[in-house]
């Protein structure tokens, strides 16, 4: 029998041997686990969820863990670059899945998106979506600061809408005044590479003369926007906005303040997010 005091000798002398040889290891990363893409490569302007999945070196799908994603397009006419919005990626669950949110600016006819998708003991993935224009209703709409700027120019604050599913025909719907679950998600201009979350107790462009800390944030939604009265949506803390409005059939509105200065569309103090036809499709600047 090994006494307790060899056994810690003995384990004390693997484990010098081992810092030596690395344990039969080398200086480079091992990579345990693949990425590979669990949904369709497509998306459109605004919000796509994209399911990625997560397995070890035997196949089998891999609980716990969070990636990470970097959206970025290159744009076809002026070879610039520039990035989206995203939630980022919730923790894979028991078949090894993460839900990957992003908001995309743009459509695909403006250029190439490509996903890059990493998570640590695992070799890097990306894939090219092909991200297309709704063509139910207004997803993006922009509202902009007066005296909240960034580089003397007005910050810009970007309005995300969720598409709901269609319970009925659209001529139904847009002819039947009903109550309407709206869904949004806010995000802040910052550059072309950062579009953080507008959540309150942050601070946008921190550590710059344009630094503006996030101390309150009013969202506003009605389907009259002559109404006296806008129902005032709910937070989940992380810049995604609910209410739910009546007297709904085809075009909502949504006003936004931050820091109690109301931010502006041009002369209109809210942004219009409305059924699509033939003669209004959805904005596609950014």
């Amino acid at each position: 029998m090994i006494k307790p005091k060899t056994f810690l000798k003995a384990t004390s002398t693997t484990l010098a041997a081992c810092m030596l040889i690395a344990c039969g290891g080398d200086d480079s990363d091992d990579t345990n686990y693949t990425l590979s893409l669990a949904s369709a490569e497509t998306g459109i302007v605004g919000e796509s969820v994209f399911s990625i999945n997560v397995t070890d070196d035997n196949g089998l799908a891999v609980y716990g863990e969070t990636p990470t994603i970097k959206p970025m397009m290159l744009m076809t006419d002026s070879g610039m670059e520039h990035s989206a919005p995203h939630l980022g990626c919730t923790t894979t669950d028991e078949q090894g899945n993460s839900d990957c949110t992003v908001y995309f600016l743009m459509g695909t006819s403006m250029g190439t998106w490509t996903v890059d998708v990493e998570l640590e003991n695992a070799q890097a993935f990306s894939f090219n979506p092909n991200v297309s224009m709704s063509m139910t209703e207004t997803v993006k709409a922009t509202l902009k600061g007066t005296d909240d700027t960034i580089g003397g120019l007005p910050r810009n604050y970007i309005i995300f809408s969720s598409v709901p599913s269609m319970a009925m025909p659209m001529e139904m719907a847009m002819a039947m005044p009903t109550s309407r679950s709206v869904e949004l998600f806010i995000a802040s201009k910052e550059s072309m590479m950062s579009f953080p979350a507008l959540a309150t107790n942050t601070v946008l462009s921190e550590g710059s003369a344009d630094a503006l800390s996030v101390d309150s944030i009013d969202v506003l939604i009605s389907a009259d926007k002559d109404a006296e009265t806008w129902t005032t949506a709910s937070s989940d803390g992380n810049g995604k906005w609910t209410a739910d409005i009546d007297g709904y059939t085809d075009t909502f509105y949504v006003k936004l303040s931050v820091n109690a200065e109301a931010k502006m569309s041009g002369e209109l103090d809210f942004a219009t997010f409305a059924k699509t036809t033939d003669e209004a499709m959805p904005e596609m600047a950014h």
